[in-house]
């Protein structure tokens, strides 16, 4: 391709393919067009279309991230409060019912779940519940079963959706902390589960989860 171009060889170009800057929407943004002339006006209106349009693109990304932000404060302040009303409990009945105040109250989530894995029930029904965490690294988002949804949360048996991480004293798997909904596509694969693993990791330090 040589150094330089004619500009008769350009507008040949443009004169045998009028729909070049048509399909080319990044080329036309950033061309420093007339505003007088034959065909000048269509041109500026296009481009300043293409403009408006990157514009109304920006503006809906940056509401996105100060959605984000604002959802990512409201969890940190719902975590900050869980966590000193966790700090009062005396015994795992008292970190059970905290809990299950504060995921619904604090939280705003459909329903909660704080699953002892040591006594609970006598089938074991938590241990493939606890195994399906430990494949998942620790933590599990995404659609359960009817009956996990059961074990779980303690619901009529119908499929939904939830967040579950591991509670761990030291190598220990203890329980199972979760927040659920009846809703398939509430809690999804890739969600993550930072803010229930910090949680999580909390009740495993207290005294009154021993």
């Amino acid at each position: 391709m040589p150094d330089t171009l004619d500009p008769k060889d350009v507008e040949a170009f443009l004169r045998a393919h009028p729909n070049f800057l048509q399909d080319r929407p990044g080329l036309l943004a950033v061309l420093n067009l007339p505003h007088g002339g034959e065909g000048a006006v269509s041109l500026v209106e296009r481009q300043v279309s293409v403009l408006r349009e990157r514009n109304i693109t920006s503006r809906q990304k940056l509401a996105e991230l100060s959605d984000i932000g604002r959802e990512n404060d409201r969890l940190l302040d719902a975590t900050r409060n869980t966590i000193l009303a966790l700090l009062a409990g005396e015994n795992r009945a008292d970190l059970t019912k905290i809990w299950l105040d504060q995921v619904t109250g604090t939280f705003k989530a459909e329903m909660g779940a704080l699953v002892w894995l040591d006594g609970v029930s006598d089938d074991g029904a938590e241990a493939p519940l606890a195994s399906k965490l430990i494949r998942q690294g620790g933590g599990f988002s995404g659609v359960l079963r009817p009956e996990e949804m059961q074990t779980v949360f303690g619901t009529a048996a119908a499929e939904g959706s939830a967040a579950l991480v591991a509670i761990r004293s030291g190598e220990d798997d203890i329980g199972v902390l979760g927040v659920g909904s009846h809703d398939t596509q509430r809690y999804r694969a890739e969600d993550g589960t930072l803010f229930l693993e910090y949680l999580a990791e909390v009740i495993g330090q207290l005294p009154a989860s021993g």
